[in-house]
């Protein structure tokens, strides 16, 4: 009786060890599977919205369907990369003239404005927010002290040092340099910096974009 006893609770422990290794198994797998859709998902949603106003939602839909039903043959992976990377160029230079042109008008619309200085026609102009009354900065070869905020034309801020850096005129963005010059401690201008004189192609905060910087100097 005892080792019957014995054997259903030997046969019982077994049967449920199986059944909670088999649901482990089970879970494991859901948990991969969980991870992997939502990693697809951010791949997906990061190229679309790369690809935003290049594509079609309903045709993407489409051609996934027809894919999946082997209705449409699957294209080679290297023409498909090479026609997105052809697609891609062609929307980074309809962005850059955009932003050359947004560049271009703003700065003439300012440069008639009461209160605007021109250092470069087309190119650089400036206003004083709050004149200073201490030493003229005069020398290329300073490091001044300064405060700044550099902003887009919409207002989004890309850099900002409100308590004081000292930044050497070698590492300044020509635009700055040239917009400095001039200033006297205490002094707080706005700089309008056409994309020639800031960052051109650089990616900031998309290429040829103008920046606008309100500059203080604090001291030589």
């Amino acid at each position: 009786m005892i080792l019957k006893k014995w054997c259903f609770f030997l046969l019982t422990f077994f049967f449920l060890a199986g059944c909670s290794s088999e649901e482990e198994i089970n879970q494991s797998l859901k948990k991969q599977q969980f991870q992997v859709s939502e990693d697809l998902a951010h791949v997906l949603w990061n190229i679309m919205t790369t690809y935003e106003g290049e594509y079609n939602f309903d045709e993407l839909s489409d051609n996934l369907q027809k894919l999946s039903t082997g209705k449409l043959k699957p294209k080679p992976l290297n023409d498909c990369y090479a026609s997105l990377t052809e697609s891609l160029e062609k929307k980074a230079e309809e962005k850059e003239l955009l932003n050359l042109q947004a560049a271009n008008s703003y700065l003439r619309k300012i440069s008639n404005m009461n209160g605007i200085y021109e250092v470069v026609k087309d190119r650089l102009y400036y206003r004083v927010l709050s004149l200073g009354k201490g030493e003229e900065i005069k020398s290329v070869n300073n490091t001044p002290l300064v405060a700044f905020r550099e902003k887009t034309l919409t207002g989004e801020v890309l850099s900002e040092n409100v308590s004081g850096i000292r930044i050497p005129f070698s590492e300044m963005i020509p635009g700055l340099r040239r917009g400095l010059e001039g200033m006297n401690v205490g002094e707080k201008r706005e700089i309008y910096i056409h994309p020639d004189l800031a960052y051109r192609e650089f990616p900031k905060p998309e290429p040829y974009s103008l920046i606008i910087i309100e500059i203080t100097v604090i001291s030589p």
